[in-house]
């Protein structure tokens, strides 16, 4: 994100005075919302609006999916003091919000990448299956049904399994992350506490 830089010029605003803005708008994981909007106000920013696009029906007669990202529109004082050390600050809390969003993903995407493994290992027993029973073996088509099944059940079980095996894998690195993230914007809170605006 480019953000032009004025120099200050005073420390004090007359009443009545013009107020530059600068503005911004930023995708957010729907899950993170609440930590984007807070981060983002300690580096000055202020949110206008969040839009969240409308659900997505992929075919007829088929629930709607709805959006995993929303869209921040933010707007902050060109004049805060320091701009360079808080501009330095915001890209550490990015990298540390883009990590957070990461490792929260990937909680999920191991367990569904397991599970849909079982599965498809599991269609293949219950296709051998349907090809025994074609050839006329009903007792290996019989094994290979009942051992697909168990398959697709161990899907399932599979998927929670790790899911709380990564999530207790990952909680540490998100925790660390939210140290790095509160420490930036601890210290851009401070930075931008005193605005420098135009006569």
């Amino acid at each position: 994100m480019t953000i032009n830089q004025t120099p200050p010029v005073s420390e004090e605003r007359t009443p009545g005075a013009y107020v530059a803005y600068e503005y911004t708008s930023i995708r957010a994981p729907r899950a993170l919302e609440s930590l984007y909007q807070d981060t983002y106000r300690g580096f000055g920013w202020i949110v206008e609006s969040t839009e969240l696009a409308g659900s997505i029906r992929p075919l007829p007669l088929t629930s709607p999916m709805h959006p995993s990202s929303i869209t921040l529109k933010l707007k902050r004082e060109r004049g805060i003091r320091n701009r360079p050390l808080v501009q330095e600050l915001q890209r550490k809390a990015e990298k540390s919000l883009a990590q957070i969003a990461r490792l929260e993903r990937s909680k999920t995407s191991t367990a569904t990448s397991t599970a849909i493994g079982f599965g498809i290992v599991g269609s293949a027993f219950l296709a051998g299956s349907m090809f025994s029973m074609n050839s006329g073996l009903i007792a290996l088509s019989i094994v290979l049904g009942a051992v697909g099944l168990l398959l697709w059940l161990g899907g399932f079980i599979a998927h929670n399994i790790v899911k709380n095996k990564r999530a207790t894998q990952v909680a540490p690195l998100i925790d660390r992350e939210h140290d790095i993230l509160y420490d930036a914007t601890v210290q851009a809170s401070r930075l931008t506490a005193y605005r420098v605006l135009p006569k």
